[in-house]
C-alpha cells in the first residue's frame, strides 16, 4: 500500500491523519445532531413533569378539601348523635312522668 502524504500548515501529514480528521468532523456533526435531539427530548420531558406536578398538586388540593369536608361531616354527625341521645333520654323521662301522672289520676 502506498503511503500518501498531505501538506498542511504544520507540514506534511500522512493519509491516516487526514482520515482521522474527517472522522472527527463527522463525529462532531453527529454529536451536534444528537445533542439537539436530546435537548428537544429533555424539553418535552420537563414540560411533561411540570404538567404532572400541576395535576398532582390539584389532586392533592381536592383530596385535602374532601378530607376536611369529611372530618367536618363526621364531627357534625357525632354532635347530632349526642343530641339524639339527649332527646331520647328526655323523651323516656317525659314518658315515665306521663305514666306516673296517669297512675296518680287513676288512684284518685
Amino acid at each position: 500500500m502506498e503511503n500518501q502524504n498531505f501538506e498542511c500548515s504544520e507540514g506534511v501529514l500522512p493519509k491516516r491523519v487526514d482520515k482521522t480528521l474527517q472522522w472527527l468532523e463527522k463525529s462532531r456533526d453527529t454529536w451536534k445532531e444528537k445533542a439537539i435531539e436530546t435537548k428537544a427530548s429533555l424539553k418535552k420531558q420537563k414540560l411533561a413533569v411540570k404538567r404532572a406536578r400541576g395535576g398532582r398538586d390539584l389532586f392533592k388540593k381536592g383530596l385535602l378539601e374532601k378530607t376536611n369536608k369529611l372530618e367536618n361531616t363526621q364531627k357534625e354527625l357525632k354532635e347530632k348523635d349526642l343530641e339524639i341521645a339527649k332527646l331520647k333520654a328526655e323523651l323516656e323521662k317525659t314518658n315515665k312522668e306521663v305514666v306516673e301522672v296517669k297512675k296518680k289520676r287513676l288512684h284518685h
